[in-house]
């Protein structure tokens, strides 16, 4: 009805699909934890360093979290108070 006017927004056929292409948003994930998976089991070692660098990571993001909040409780003490009166 209003296809060739530039302000309707153009509404898909009944044979189109809305999802062209997005099968690879769940086929590569899976692929690549499949080559993952034959990657630990070829070179076990391999496990290990993932999950030393994944504890390792998750160590620093807590130690840098938990410095931030240090500071920030230090600015708070530094800071004056504000006392509002309530008539």
């Amino acid at each position: 009805m209003f296809t060739g006017s530039p302000i309707f927004i153009r509404v898909r056929s009944f044979g189109q699909q809305a999802t062209q292409g997005a099968w690879w948003l769940l086929m590569m994930p899976g692929l690549l934890l499949t080559l993952l998976a034959l990657a630990i089991l070829v070179w076990p070692e391999l496990l290990a360093y993932m999950v030393a660098t994944a504890l390792l990571f998750g160590g620093v993001s807590l130690l840098l979290w938990g410095w931030s909040v240090r500071r920030a409780e230090q600015r708070a003490k530094k800071a004056s108070p504000v006392y509002y009166e309530v008539l």
